[in-house]
């Protein structure tokens, strides 16, 4: 953050009587011999001052011994977030300014008006002001009160690119993970090549999109983990039809060869369990005849009912997670401490 920071206060000692000089502009250099104010940033991580291409500082003394000093200030200073509602949260951050030295006894820091004002050609990449907010916070160490005073940035994260990378792109995935249900049952290479495809995408995706690593459970870690679950879902369904056809075959066939061999019949399978059931198998014992079921017509339309049924239950419960998932992180806003402000 770079930032001018102006300081005034009165000392009788340097009060002046120049005719036609209102104000003493002082020298760089004679601000060695004149106190100013030991103040410090209590949050400040790393901070320096400007000397190109001559230290950015200013000192005017007014004849009454009003000081006005300004000084421009970069630094980077911490800022403890809450990302529970990551991507689309708000956050307040906030700089610190305290007498280092001095009690209150013999120095007192508090805000001029108006306290800040923002440039109008600040533009971030990732948040907005949405405005700012002074505040007192003295401090008691030892015996002794500290004064010290505080400004709250209040920041808007812009999503627009969270939407465009991680939003948009998940639920096109989810929503062609949904074509297997179309595909044929008997096209297993097809749906299950399109549904490893689609974890892959999801699991990818995430990698690259700038997930906060953070203890706790955020916005986004609950949307990629729900659109993920829908997608391998997805091949679950697949996986539950094949087993359960197969499975269903496999008891038909069982009857149809008992049956046989209690006719005395011996039929020679060619090697697929789907061989007696391409069509009807006739055999007689005297005057009876008995035929075998299709068994995989029935399987598949067992199959096909399925895939009915998932094509209207995963497209409405994606829909419903997703007015749930919009409607509660629209409303809800994770309680932030403010310190004490200034009214």
């Amino acid at each position: 953050m770079n930032f001018f920071l102006r300081q005034r206060w009165r000392d009788a000692r340097l009060a002046h009587n120049s005719s036609g000089v209102p104000v003493l502009e002082l020298h760089r250099k004679a601000l060695e011999e004149v106190w100013v104010p030991d103040i410090y940033f209590v949050n400040e991580k790393n901070a320096h001052f400007h000397y190109v291409s001559v230290p950015n500082k200013m000192f005017n003394v007014f004849p009454d011994g009003k000081v006005s000093y300004s000084i421009r200030v970069t630094g980077t200073y911490t800022c403890e977030m809450d990302l529970r509602k990551y991507p689309l949260d708000k956050q307040t951050c906030h700089i610190k300014i305290e007498s280092y030295g001095h009690s209150t006894n013999s120095l007192k820091i508090r805000w001029n008006s108006p306290p800040v004002l923002l440039s109008k050609n600040i533009k971030m990449t990732q948040y907005s002001v949405e405005k700012t907010v002074p505040f007192i916070c003295d401090q008691q160490y030892m015996e002794y009160n500290y004064s010290c005073i505080g400004v709250n940035f209040h920041l808007n994260r812009m999503n627009g690119f969270y939407f465009i990378h991680m939003y948009v792109p998940s639920i096109l995935i989810v929503m062609l993970s949904w074509i297997s249900f179309w595909l044929d049952i008997e096209a297993t290479a097809a749906r299950i090549s399109l549904g490893i495809l689609t974890v892959l995408a999801m699991t990818t995706q995430n990698k690259f999109t700038g997930v906060q690593h953070v203890s706790y459970v955020t916005a986004m870690n609950v949307w990629t983990a729900a659109s993920l679950a829908f997608v391998f879902l997805g091949v679950i369904e697949y996986a539950y039809i094949n087993v359960k056809t197969r499975k269903h075959v496999r008891r038909s066939l069982n009857r149809a060869t008992s049956n046989l061999s209690m006719n005395g019949n011996n039929p020679i399978l060619n090697g697929s369990i789907y061989s007696i059931s391409k069509k009807d198998t006739n055999f007689s014992q005297g005057s009876q005849k008995k035929n075998t079921p299709n068994v995989i017509d029935l399987d598949n339309k067992n199959g096909r009912k399925v895939d009915r049924l998932a094509r209207i239950v995963f497209p409405m419960s994606y829909v419903l997670f997703n007015i749930v998932y919009w409607s509660f992180y629209g409303i809800w806003e994770p309680v932030q401490d403010d310190p004490k402000l200034v009214h």
